[in-house]
This record gives structure tokens, C-alpha cells and sequence, in this order.
């Protein structure tokens, strides 16, 4: 339905031409390049061979690296925009020719130089600034000690011992001192876990008191200092000061590398285009004189690539052939999904869960209406509608918001409109009802839960049909019955059967009901033994099919979530209502108007993050495993970076 038509292109040229076709064929950003020789015979390829990876491939990636690490180390330094400034501004515009010019202006290799020689003089700063803090430390202790310990070595008989001792080891150490009497102590510093002491003793002592510290731990001080502690430290502060200014001012060199961090920003997009293209050589396969290559294109971009390529290259040096795709490669065809801009955010739903296989459909537009009902019941609140309408109305306005991330928001400010809808339809207004309304979330619960039950079974028929439907297509007329077309009758006769036993009181109802029910049960047992070649499994196939009805009332159960989930948010906000109100006057109008907002702001995330998941679940559970299985992969063409600038196509 919504799957572009794919087909398998093959281009052939000389060698002098090749790297101008991968450019070419990079510029248009369509053609997926696949290896030939794996999906083709050895014995076609005689006189081909592929190229294998050389050194300059090995460089392009070496260069990239040093690139992207650079980038990445200016990330910290260079001067950027505010978040603000930044979605608001939007991304330079480069055709290919244009980037590669650019970059091969700029001495690339010298500004990588540069960053690293900056680096490592940053690196280096901070190591001795590092050192000079340790050594801060360590004279800050010591800095009560008033003389040099070099000067009192010369003494002839007296021995000056400084060090210090665990904070536990002090007391016992003390203890020994003053037993021996011949020792006078002084203690230096305390901290908490050490303590130094002076020790001034008679040489022919010095043996004695070593051996009885020993056991204490004691750490005799080796000073390596010039001067006295408290001059040292003096220096050493100012050395500290020297290496915080030499550390800000290239730090503030480097804030106005705006033109640097650009250009290495360009010589990322433009290497990272070089390594793909040469990745894309290794898959080629080569004769002497030729070169091939084949790959997946959207058919209604073939001739934009066409044209593109004879511009560069020539008409008459490339022949390009295109071939229709063969029932055997379905599965290995990749997908372009192809929707207008109301389904097209949606497309995230669905890639979240698998792309579908080149012959299924693409369930994103069959989806999107019960995504949009479900997400409107579950969240239904005018005010809240109006300001998730008002948020993304403004983001897309404003804001250049661009990817996976504009498209989350297009697809928020679309969910808006059911979550008014649904807001008016029940009369709510940030939890307030409105003296307007078709149902009440209060009061009608029971007609809410009924309607997420209908409205679960129609989605349940929806996919039985579309199941049949395209089973049929695929020529399984008997799956199609089987797993399709008979589910779905058989619902529709469950949904007369009980409609006329329990809601209108009709025998005929009720009758009609159990004969459809019955007939395609039978039909199922029937169309299962016909189509197996041994009828008894076919049989007990059939039987085990039957048996899944079971999973069909838990399916059925799971829509009563919309009613639950709807309810649930309502009442919440009302309570959040309701804590306000009981506040005084005063209260309500200053820290009321805080809280409520507070409060809503809560619920509104609560409710919308619920209202997501839910309805995702119900899509991937309930409705995707009707018809669809998935298992596709999406195209991934030969192209350009496109992380910092926005190429110029030519599409």
C-alpha cells in the first residue's frame, strides 16, 4: 500500500570512472550497493574479482578518528550556541563539490596538529598542577616547622628526628619516650589521622629509639626543599597561580576556535563520504577493463540518478540497466516507506516493531486512525489537547527541529487533535467538567468501557480482513480462509450471538449468530484437512486453530484499557482539583497556582507517556498479529554523513 516500488539496477564503466560513479551515486543518496558476487554464481563472475581493501582505505579511517577526537575535545573549549539559539538555527547547506572544496582548502592535518599540541600542553599544565596540589598539602602541614632539617644534621652530639606516626601509634610512642628520659619530644602538627613529632636526642640514643619506633609505623620526613616550609609554600602557591593562568589562557584560546571546529566538522563529513565510497569498492566486482555494480533504487529515482551520473561521468561511458524484482528476491529487498505527511509520523510506530517484507503492505496508514481514537480516548482532555497543540505548534514554528526528532514532535501535535476531540466529547477541561458533554467520564463508565470494546472489535475484524485480503493476493486462498475471512465471520457471529441473548432479547439474532459461529468452525476443520496432504493432521491443525480462541477474548479484554486509562486520568486531574480547592483563598491564588500547575504537569506526562504505550501495545499485540508479520529491513543507500551540514540533493 504505502511500500515505494523497488528495482535492481546494474551499472557498468571503466575503472578511470569508478570513483566519479560512487560520487555520484553518494550525491543522490539512493541506491543501496549490494555484493554481487555472493548472489551470483562463481561460474558467471569468471573473469571478474573484487577489489580488496588497500591502505587508503586504512587511512581514511585513521584520519577520521583523529578528526572525530579532536571534534570531540573542542566540544569542552570552543564557544557554541545556546540550546535556544542552537533549534532555532539551521544547518549550512553543501553540495558535495562545494564540502569537498571547502575542506581541501583547510590544512586539515595542521589543525589536528594543533588541537593535539593544545591538548598536550593542557595535559601537561594540569599534571604539575596536580603535583603542585600535593605538594600544597604537604607543606601546609609542615608549615610550622621553623628551621631547615639539613641544618641540625651537623650537630656532633645530638640527633634532631623528625617524622610522623599514626594518630592510634601516638600514645604508646609518647609513652616510650618519656620512659627512656633522655629524649626530649615536641609535637609538630595533629591532624586527624597523623601526628609529627620532633625528637632531639643523644646520638648514642639514636639506635635504641629507632628500634622502639619501628613497631609505631613512624615515617622519618624527607624534606627536599631549599627553603622553609611556609617560603616553599608561598612558592608554590605562586607556581599554582602561574598554572591556572596558563591553563585558562588556552582554554580561552581555544573558546575562539569557532572557524577550527568547523572545518574539522567539514573534514568529518567529507572523510566519512571518502570511507563509504571506498567500503562501496570493496563490494564491486572488477574485470581488467570494467567495473559492476548492482543494487536496490526506488524506481521513480532511477532516472534522477541516470541523469546524474551522465552529467558527471557521460552518457556514453556508463551503461545502467534496471530489471524487475523476482518473486525469489522479495525477502532480500529493502523498504522505503512511502506515506503523505499526516501518516508519515507515524511510520515511527511501525519501524519500532519491524518494517514489513516487500510483499506484505505497510500497515502505518491502516494503523494510524485506531492510534489516533485510542491515544485521544486514553488522554481525552481539552486543556490538555490545548496545550500539547499549543507546544508542538510552537516547537514547529520556532524551533529548526529536524530527524527522528521533528518527526516525534509533528507526530505529538497530530495526537493533539483526537485528545481535543475527545476532550470536548466527554467534557472535560484540565479535569473540570464541562456543562457540555456526550458522555460523562463519571458516570457513563459502562457505556465507555462498551464503546473500547466495540471499538477493539472493529480494529479485530479490520486486521482478520486485511489478512484475508492479502493472503489472497499471495495466491493462499486457503490461508486466507483459514487464518482471515472465517475469524472474522465467526466474530461477527459471537458479536450477533450475544447481542441477541443479553442486549435485544432476539432468538433469530441469537440463532443467526451460533450459525455462523458453527459454520466456520466447521469451514476451518474443512479448508485445514483439504489443504494439508495428510487430512488427519489437517484436522488437528484446524482443531489446534480453534483452540485460539481463547487469545481472542484476552484481545477483546485488553481494549477495556481505553475506558480504564481515560477514567483513570480524568479523576486524577479532578483530584488535583479538588486538593486545591480545600486550600483558603489566599492560599489558592499563590501556592495553590504552583501546585495545580505542578500537579497537572504530572499528570499530563503520566497520561500521555500511558496513552503512548498503550496504544503502541494494542497496535503490536492486538491488530499487528492479524495480518502482518514484519521481518523487512529498510534501504540503506550509499550516502553522506549529513551529521553536521545538510547536503544539496538533487532528487
Amino acid at each position: 500500500m504505502a511500500i515505494a516500488k523497488m528495482k535492481k539496477l546494474t551499472l557498468l564503466a571503466e575503472h578511470a570512472h569508478k570513483e566519479k560513479v560512487l560520487k555520484s551515486v553518494q550525491e543522490m543518496q539512493s541506491l543501496e550497493i549490494i555484493p554481487l558476487a555472493d548472489k551470483v554464481e562463481e561460474d558467471l563472475l569468471i573473469g571478474f574479482t573484487r577489489e580488496t581493501s588497500d591502505s587508503e582505505g586504512i587511512n581514511y579511517q585513521s584520519k577520521l578518528s583523529d578528526i572525530e577526537y579532536s571534534i570531540e575535545y573542542l566540544d569542552d573549549y570552543v564557544a557554541k550556541l545556546g540550546l535556544i539559539e542552537k533549534l532555532k538555527s539551521k544547518r549550512e547547506v553543501f553540495s558535495l563539490p562545494e564540502l569537498e572544496e571547502r575542506v581541501e582548502q583547510a590544512n586539515i592535518d595542521a589543525l589536528i596538529n594543533q588541537v593535539s599540541e593544545k591538548e598536550q600542553q593542557l595535559n601537561k599544565l594540569d599534571e604539575e598542577f596536580k603535583d603542585l596540589k600535593q605538594e600544597e598539602q604537604f607543606l601546609r602541614k609542615w608549615r610550622g616547622l621553623n628551621f631547615m632539617p639539613d641544618e641540625v644534621s651537623q650537630f656532633k652530639l645530638m640527633h634532631v628526628l623528625i617524622g610522623t606516626i599514626d594518630k592510634e601509634h601516638a600514645e604508646p610512642l609518647v609513652n616510650t619516650i618519656k620512659e627512656n628520659g633522655k629524649i626530649y619530644y615536641d609535637e609538630v602538627f595533629r591532624r586527624s589521622d597523623e601526628i609529627a613529632y620532633l625528637f632531639i636526642l643523644p646520638k648514642d640514643e639514636l639506635k635504641g629509639l629507632k628500634d622502639s619506633i619501628s613497631q609505631y609505623s613512624f615515617r622519618e620526613l624527607k624534606y627536599r626543599y631549599d627553603v622553609l616550609p611556609e617560603d616553599a609554600l608561598y612558592r608554590n602557591l605562586s607556581e599554582q597561580k602561574d598554572k591556572r593562568d596558563g591553563i585558562s589562557k588556552r582554554k580561552k584560546e581555544m573558546n575562539d576556535w569557532k572557524s577550527v571546529y568547523i572545518n574539522l566538522q567539514l573534514a568529518e563529513e567529507y572523510y566519512y563520504n571518502l570511507s563509504e565510497r571506498n567500503k562501496a569498492k570493496d563490494i564491486l566486482i572488477d574485470s581488467p577493463h570494467l567495473f559492476l555494480l548492482t543494487g536496490w533504487i526506488e524506481e521513480e529515482k532511477i532516472q534522477n540518478l541516470k541523469n546524474n551520473i551522465s552529467q558527471e561521468v557521460g552518457e556514453s561511458e556508463v551503461a545502467i540497466l534496471t530489471d524487475e524484482i523476482k518473486l525469489e528476491e522479495y525477502k532480500e529487498v529493502p523498504i522505503v516507506l512511502k506515506n503523505n505527511k499526516l501518516v508519515q509520523p507515524f511510520e515511527m510506530i511501525t519501524q519500532m516493531f519491524s518494517y514489513p517484507q516487500y510483499s506484505e503492505v505497510d500497515p502505518t496508514p491502516l494503523m494510524m486512525p485506531f492510534f489516533m481514537i485510542f491515544f485521544g480516548m486514553m488522554s481525552a482532555d481539552i486543556g490538555y489537547g490545548l496545550l500539547l497543540f499549543g507546544v508542538t505548534l510552537f516547537s514547529m514554528k520556532v524551533f529548526n527541529i529536524e530527524g527522528s526528532t521533528g518527526n516525534f514532535v509533528k507526530f505529538l501535535h497530530v495526537l493533539s487533535y483526537p485528545t481535543m476531540a475527545f476532550g470536548m466529547f466527554f467534557g472535560s477541561f484540565f479535569g473540570i467538567e464541562l456543562p457540555f458533554q456526550v458522555l460523562s467520564l463519571q458516570e457513563d463508565v459502562l457505556v465507555i468501557m462498551i464503546i473500547s470494546v466495540v471499538m477493539g472489535l472493529v480494529q479485530l475484524l479490520y486486521g482478520l480482513i486485511l489478512n484475508g485480503i492479502i493472503k489472497n493476493r499471495q495466491g493462499q486462498r486457503a490461508s486466507a480462509y483459514i487464518d482471515g475471512y472465517a475469524w472474522a465471520m465467526m466474530l461477527v457471529g459471537f458479536i450477533l450471538w450475544v447481542a441477541g441473548a443479553l442486549l435485544i432479547d432476539s432468538t433469530l439474532m441469537t440463532q443467526i449468530g451460533i450459525g455462523i459461529v458453527v459454520l466456520n468452525a466447521i469451514g476451518i476443520l474443512v479448508f485445514s484437512a483439504i489443504s494439508t496432504p495428510n487430512t488427519a493432521l489437517g484436522v488437528g491443525l484446524g482443531a489446534y486453530n480453534l483452540y485460539g480462541i481463547s487469545g481472542y477474548v484476552g484481545d477483546i479484554v485488553s481494549y477495556t484499557r481505553l475506558m480504564a486509562l481515560g477514567v483513570a486520568s480524568a479523576n486524577i486531574a479532578m483530584a488535583f482539583n479538588m486538593i486545591v480547592g480545600f486550600l483558603p483563598v489566599y492560599a489558592r491564588f499563590t501556592v495553590g497556582v504552583l501546585i495545580i500547575v505542578a500537579l497537572h504537569t504530572l499528570n499530563i506526562a503520566l497520561t500521555f507517556l500511558s496513552a503512548y504505550v498503550h496504544s503502541s501495545r494494542l497496535q503490536y499485540v492486538e491488530f499487528f498479529g492479524k495480518f502482518f508479520e514484519g521481518g523487512g529491513r529498510p534501504l540503506t543507500p550509499l550516502k553522506t554523513l549529513e551529521k553536521h551540514i545538510r547536503l544539496d540533493q538533487k532528487n
